[in-house]
């Protein structure tokens, strides 16, 4: 009977430190960030550079995963690259 009462015991110790940590949820949301630039290599700094100015400033404690370029815009008529930087960001 005693060794029940340990094991209720450590059981319900266990689930109290735990239940807080449990119970908060984190919430996740898409960010993206767009640029444009002479060259693609321009381009994707400009549009990392916005997208951390963004989270830094809007979005308070937040982690930032990992980001995602896509580029496009040469032949283009105007020639100038534009990429696009997005990332999941969870708080």
């Amino acid at each position: 009977m005693n060794k029940f009462l340990v094991a209720a015991v450590i059981a319900s110790a266990i689930a109290t430190f735990l239940a807080p940590q449990l119970a908060q949820a984190r919430s996740c949301s898409g960010v993206t960030a767009t640029a444009r630039g002479v060259t693609q290599g321009i381009a994707t700094t400009k549009a990392q550079w916005r997208l951390n100015r963004y989270v830094r400033h809007n979005l308070t404690g937040a982690r930032m995963g990992h980001a995602q370029t896509s580029c496009q815009g040469w032949g283009m008529k105007t020639g100038r690259p534009s990429c696009e930087r997005s990332a999941i960001v969870c708080s």
